[in-house]
């Protein structure tokens, strides 16, 4: 277990070397990393190899700081950031620059390199347009191990199946026994350098386009406020800066605006930045999440199964579901949704399955109510076997007018008047006209159900 000043001074020691904060409840990933070091240099626990550390081995410091950096990285990342190039900087560049002819891109903490090798990809898919350019990647990063990894530009079956594409593995990559290896020619596209963000940065020269993705998030805000000031200084009036989806400039630095309606892409924040066009690209998002939406509707569409994809026509204006039985009467205005197994109905009704009757009654009725012609109201339809003009009936009633609902197992010829509400019964009726109840007889005789097979 770290003991709690020695963990102050590593973290502090990283801090200083690159930036990255460590709070407290990263002691676990601290001595996680830290012990494989120790067992390589046959010291027998952190103490002994923070007490290294303290003695001031320089190589044992950038081991240590080379240990904390999080190397995470994969083709086309997030895909947007490449979309924006493709749709946006790119065309801008090549309208803007052409009498130039030159663009210069950063990857900043550029890892095993899959980022600037995805932009080459997209840069020689346009190479007949940027013919007798001189383009520029420079791609850098901190730990000297991982840019020995980006240079030979070899990739295990599982990264590059990580974002890239089918096509572009086919076209830029060929198989090295159990890995792959990106081509040489885009391979010669990217220059890379050992480089620390807390260093100058003057000496690398000018950019026209900056990737500075997922690194700020490790840092205070002091230094990200740093760190942003002296990358635009870097950057022509024109030029874009690309952050990661967790990242912003906002409230954090003043020399970047976000591009409109874009997220993860900036404009230097001076009287010179250029209006863009986003047509292109806002084109290609719309396209990609019209696909997506025919794919699921919703995000919720999924196929019918096999007996429900057969339809039957219904009347002008309504939505039909597969049908089958009689054809119920033409509506005259309005919307239907037929349900599966009903009949058609006219306006605003809906159907439920084996309904034949336009109504408001259960299916396998017949009537001619004031609904049934499906000029109005909303006609609901449920299973059993009634009669019924133009009532919410249940099954085994006759009823003439109002709205009466029944419930199933009812054999009487009840009728109830408008307002009446039936329940099931045998000899039990309402002729009056009057509203009220009527229960069904104490003569009920359930011995017309029949016992079970197994009780006779």
């Amino acid at each position: 277990m770290m003991k709690p000043d020695d963990f102050e001074f590593v973290s502090r020691l990283i801090k200083s070397k690159s930036g990255l904060v460590l709070s407290q409840d990263k002691t676990y990933l601290l001595e996680s990393r830290l012990m494989p070091i120790a067992r390589k240099r046959g010291l027998k626990d952190l103490t002994e190899l923070i007490g290294t550390l303290r003695g001031g081995d320089r190589n044992l410091v950038e081991e240590v700081v080379d240990a904390m950096t999080t190397n995470e990285s994969f083709f086309f990342r997030d895909t947007k950031p490449f979309d924006q190039f493709r749709h946006v900087v790119l065309p801008h560049m090549i309208k803007t620059r052409a009498s130039k002819k030159h663009l210069r891109i950063w990857c900043a903490a550029a890892s095993s390199g899959q980022e600037p090798y995805s932009l080459a990809m997209i840069l020689d898919e346009f190479k007949s347009q940027l013919a007798g350019w001189r383009i520029d990647i420079v791609g850098t990063d901190i730990s000297r191990e991982i840019l020995t990894k980006a240079r030979a530009g070899l990739y295990s079956q599982f990264e590059v199946q990580r974002g890239l594409p089918i096509g572009l593995l086919v076209k830029y990559f060929q198989k090295k026994e159990d890995q792959w290896q990106i081509s040489a020619d885009i391979r010669s596209k990217v220059q890379y350098k050992e480089f620390n963000l807390l260093e100058d940065f003057r000496p690398l020269g000018q950019f026209d386009v900056v990737y500075c993705r997922n690194v700020l998030i490790y840092f205070d805000q002091p230094t990200k406020s740093d760190v942003l000031s002296r990358v635009s200084a870097l950057m022509p009036d024109d030029g874009f800066l690309f952050l990661g989806g967790a990242e912003t400039v906002l409230g954090i630095s003043d020399k970047f605006k976000p591009l409109a309606r874009q997220r993860g892409i900036y404009q230097l924040n001076r009287p010179g930045a250029p209006e863009v066009d986003l047509t292109a690209l806002e084109k290609a998002q719309a396209g990609a999440a019209s696909a997506a939406g025919a794919a699921a509707p919703g995000g919720l569409a999924f196929q019918k199964p096999k007996h429900m994809q057969t339809g039957a026509a219904t009347t002008t204006g309504t939505t039909a579901r597969p049908a089958v039985g009689t054809t119920g009467t033409t509506g005259t205005a309005g919307t239907a949704t037929t349900r599966p197994a009903g009949s058609g109905f006219g306006t605003t009704s809906t159907q439920r399955p084996l309904g034949t009757n336009p109504s408001t009654s259960r299916p396998g009725t017949t009537g001619t109510g004031s609904t049934g012609s499906g000029t109005t109201g909303s006609a609901f339809s449920r299973p059993s076997g009634s009669t019924g003009t133009g009532s919410t009936t249940r099954p085994g009633t006759t009823d003439t007018t109002g709205s009466t609902y029944r419930r199933p197992l009812g054999t009487g010829t009840g009728a109830g008047a408008g307002g009446t509400t039936q329940r099931p019964g045998t000899g039990s009726s309402n002729t009056s006209g009057s509203s009220g109840t009527t229960r069904p007889s104490t003569t009920f005789d359930r011995s017309r159900f029949g016992k079970p097979d197994d009780k006779k």
